[in-house]
């Protein structure tokens, strides 16, 4: 029976942890297309108290208005990617840690903001077309 070398044992680790790294590269890509995927169905369940029409109208409206709303998600995935560049920092700077949080607040405020204007607009919409003319 032959033994392997060091050298071997060493390029078979490192295959190994190769190997781990693009499972878990693939694993977090595919993790973030079924978080958008995830969003769209987490909207509808808040959506689920409104009637069809108030539902399919806010639809239109999110589809009208998508590069508002990609534009207040981008900000927001940022304001996020700097808190955990911050929090992650060495060494620790809780002043920029409370900047990085307050970024996160402002850009989620942001986007609610906007899905509340689109619904308040659907709200409006809808309501509308039940007046009698």
């Amino acid at each position: 029976m032959i033994r392997p070398s060091g050298l071997r044992l060493l390029l078979a680790a490192v295959l190994a942890l190769s190997l781990v790294a693009n499972f878990f590269l693939a694993g977090y890509a595919l993790n973030d297309r079924g978080r958008a995927q995830a969003g769209g169905i987490l909207a509808e369940g808040a959506l689920a108290a409104y009637p069809e029409p108030v539902r399919q109208e806010f639809r239109r409206i999110l589809r009208d208005n998508r590069l508002r709303t990609f534009a207040a998600l981008r900000d927001m995935r940022e304001a996020r990617r700097s808190l955990a560049e911050a929090v992650n920092a060495r060494p620790f700077d809780e002043a920029a840690v409370t900047r990085a949080m307050a970024a996160v607040r402002s850009a989620t405020d942001g986007l609610q903001r906007l899905m509340q204007e689109f619904l308040l607009q659907a709200l409006r919409e809808t309501r509308a077309d039940r007046l009698p003319s």
